[in-house]
């Protein structure tokens, strides 16, 4: 198991120090989907619920520390895509980075159950989607998504 959680850490340790915005964040998002949609993968692995209760909470620390990171790092990049910064479109939204850490491996523990039982990545898909809404810069960008997806 620590093979796993080493490798893990290792992966997203890389990948999430490439996240600077959103676009990059949902590049991560899609990668880890198909990592956890890989019955082999090690992200599944690390994932079980056996194993040395202390070596997973301190892995989920770690993980959710990277993923702080580069909520963080999405956080300050300011504008979305398409916008410019100053926009009166705009609004600021205080975002607690770690609490959408927590979010997302929540999203990432029980949308990846879900998935693997359904064998079907939309569980985990919608799970994240919901625990990024957050990072949405303005009502008006969540509410366009939306009617784009009917």
């Amino acid at each position: 198991m620590r093979t796993h959680i080493a490798k893990v850490l290792a992966r997203e340790s890389a990948c999430l120090a490439m996240v600077t915005d959103r676009a990059k964040l949902a590049d991560w998002k899609r990668r880890v989907v198909e990592e956890l949609m890989t019955p082999s993968s090690p992200y599944v692995l690390a994932l079980r619920q056996t194993g040395d209760m202390r070596v997973r909470v301190d892995f989920l620390d770690q993980w959710r520390e990277l993923i702080a990171e580069a909520v963080d790092r999405v956080l300050k990049s300011g504008a979305p895509e398409g916008r410019h910064r100053g926009s009166h479109q705009t609004r600021h939204v205080d975002v607690d980075a770690q609490k959408i850490a927590v979010l997302i491996l929540a999203a990432l523990q029980g949308g990846s159950t879900l998935s693997r039982i359904a064998r079907d990545p939309r569980p985990l898909n919608a799970a994240l989607d919901l625990a990024l809404v957050p990072l949405a810069a303005t009502r008006d960008d969540f509410l366009d998504g939306e009617r784009e997806d009917r």
